[in-house]
């Protein structure tokens, strides 16, 4: 018979880490926000004042919206990799 290995126990963050983790979250938030508030004025723009500068207002606020998202998500992923290595 084959011995199972042992799973490792999961490590508890330390108080640094999740500060820092609250910290990037909170960055996070605030691009979103400040991201969806300029999209909806790229939208104004376009469909209320037919301004040229709407559209593509928009799809820029709309990338990087989502870009600062993906990115936080992708860091969280590669964080809880390198606990579980160590």
């Amino acid at each position: 018979m084959t011995a199972m290995a042992k799973k490792p126990e999961p490590q508890a963050m330390s108080e640094a880490q999740r500060k820092l983790l609250k910290g990037r979250f909170n960055q996070v938030m605030l691009i979103t926000t400040v991201c969806c508030f300029t999209a909806f004025a790229g939208v104004f723009g376009h469909v209320n004042l037919h301004a040229a500068w709407g559209l593509p207002l928009f799809g820029v606020a709309m990338v990087v919206g989502f870009g600062v998202q993906i990115a936080f998500i992708v860091g969280l992923v590669k964080a809880s990799r390198q606990d579980k290595d160590v």
